[in-house]
């Protein structure tokens, strides 16, 4: 049985449907808008594994289709490749009326929803998002963005979709290192809520790492829930409620710069929390019998083992680059407790190095 939430902003409202073998609600959407043209921007690796699908499923859309296939590589995340869009979109005479419809992870939505923002001042986009990270946290929210001089997500712009169909069959072709990338905003959702919510997603999450399948329906729900009672009421996080999403990514974005990407965001987040459950213990925020704690209840968890060879000063640089940087200062997100965060901790340098030294020792 699918499951949709609704999205209430205060110029736009959207919904999120989840649920297996879902696209068909997807065309009903797309000619309910009837767009003059509708463009697939999709992940090449998707359309190798479910393009036959995919074609045969959106055949019913009366609008005129095109379809272009992008490299989801971070690399690729770049200026370059949105002005080969934007190209694309105006040789092949796409209007206001026009729709973007994009079919991949993170990097697609991201690219794809940058590109729909800024043609002609913005057109439509749909979401499918098909690996897991991208179901339970990017596709909805209205953050896009791209790469840029080594710096992650530092141009872009806040665009919400007109949907978002989220097809849980992607997952069954997603390689199982995707799947655990999924889990980093996984965890980060667990402490955003509640102590109940805390013990269901961590269950959830033992599940995946243990190879089993969870109820993913379900899953993607109390994530998304979650997000939407968040960023509902801080849409372009100017009053600081929407910061909170941001637990672990200060030093997330710092390890897939340094690794070059090589270290996924879903595996950087993961350590990006813990480095963040350290800072709170170091600065009296959380004590350290629920830093313990926490500790415990992940410590099933296996981090990216290039994390322990990373220059702690050359990821001290990239923080510096931060979105969150203000007069010059890094400034964190930082835990209490489950559903207790608190934004724009100013931190020195030294208490920063040394939570990611004490994460390193968790990596095996």
């Amino acid at each position: 049985m699918a499951k949709k939430i609704d999205i209430n902003l205060t110029e736009h409202n959207y919904s999120i449907v989840i649920g297996s073998n879902i696209l068909k609600k997807a065309v009903n959407r797309i000619n309910k808008i009837k767009p003059d043209k509708c463009l697939f921007i999709i992940d090449k690796k998707v359309y190798n594994l479910h393009g036959v699908n995919i074609r045969k499923t959106f055949l019913n859309v009366k609008s005129k289709l095109f379809t272009y296939l992008f490299s989801a590589d971070e690399k690729n995340k770049s200026y370059d490749e949105v002005l080969k869009i934007q190209k694309y979109l105006v040789e092949n005479n796409f209007s206001r009326g026009s729709l973007i419809i994009a079919i991949g992870g993170g990097i697609i939505g991201d690219i794809a929803g940058f590109a729909a923002s800024t043609f002609m001042r913005g057109i439509r986009i749909i979401h499918l998002p098909t690996t897991l990270l991208s179901m339970v946290d990017s596709s909805v929210g209205g953050k896009t963005g791209i790469n840029f001089l080594d710096r992650k997500n530092v141009i872009g712009s806040f665009y919400q979709p007109d949907s978002v169909f989220i097809d849980i069959e992607f997952l069954r072709t997603l390689p199982k290192r995707e799947i655990l990338s999924g889990t980093g905003e996984l965890i980060k959702y667990s402490f955003l809520s509640d102590k109940e919510n805390f013990k269901k997603l961590n269950h959830h999450i033992q599940k995946i790492v243990n190879g089993k399948n969870p109820d993913y329906t379900n899953i993607i729900f109390v994530s998304l829930t979650i997000k939407k009672n968040i960023f509902i009421n801080d849409e372009k996080e100017l009053t600081g409620l929407r910061k909170i999403l941001n637990l672990g990514h200060t030093f997330a974005h710092a390890f897939e710069s340094a690794s070059k990407h090589k270290v996924t965001h879903g595996e950087s987040v993961t350590a990006g929390i813990i480095c963040a459950l350290y800072l709170s213990e170091a600065l009296g925020y959380l004590s350290e019998n629920k830093l313990i704690k926490f500790l415990n209840e992940y410590n099933f968890l296996k981090l990216n083992p290039l994390l322990k060879k990373m220059d702690e000063e050359k990821l001290f640089y990239f923080m510096l680059s931060d979105k969150k940087l203000f007069n010059e200062k890094i400034r964190f997100v930082l835990l209490q407790d489950i559903g207790n965060v608190v934004v724009d901790v100013v931190v020195e340098k030294s208490l920063v190095i040394g939570a990611i030294r004490k994460m390193k020792m968790h990596v095996k």
